[in-house]
């Protein structure tokens, strides 16, 4: 809620750092997540049974990390527009959480099919699917980020 006491103007410039923190960091989470892919790719010597699990399971993180920077930057094109700070931050970290929400539910349901298409990648299967979640990390500290700002 705004208060009364603090200038619009401070109210616009905190929504703007904070939006643009969003983006930054789920941008910042997919160059992580390209990353730890590259590594075990180069590092497995393109194994056949690691690459369909790591290209699948990191790249789904990969675009989920993508799809939480344009939510960040659509609120942010919000407020730079002119539309009322708070609300677009409380709109925005709503769509976040289902950003979040996707996330665990994709590591979750790729860890299953990979497991049951490919018992003996069910250890690695799962260390990528927990490298994946950690972007429900990255999510969960941009949401408290927008919520300070408010």
């Amino acid at each position: 809620m705004e208060s009364p006491s603090v200038p619009q103007d401070v109210l616009v410039a905190r929504a703007i750092r904070a939006l643009r923190d969003a983006v930054v960091a789920c941008g910042a989470a997919c160059l992580g997540l390209a990353v730890v892919a590259a590594a075990i790719l180069a590092l497995s010597g393109s194994d056949p049974t690691l690459v369909g699990p790591a290209v699948s399971v990191l790249g789904g993180g990969q675009l989920l990390a993508i799809v939480g920077a344009v939510v960040g930057a659509l609120g942010l094109r919000g407020v730079l527009a002119g539309r009322p700070p708070a609300q677009t931050l409380t709109v925005t970290s709503a769509r976040l959480h289902r950003v979040q929400l996707a996330v665990l539910v994709w590591c979750v349901v790729a860890v299953a099919a990979w497991t049951v298409v490919e018992p003996a990648t069910a250890v690695l299967t799962l260390a990528l699917g927990v490298v994946s979640a950690q972007l429900t990390l990255v999510v969960v500290l941009v949401r408290r980020r927008l919520a300070q700002a408010r």
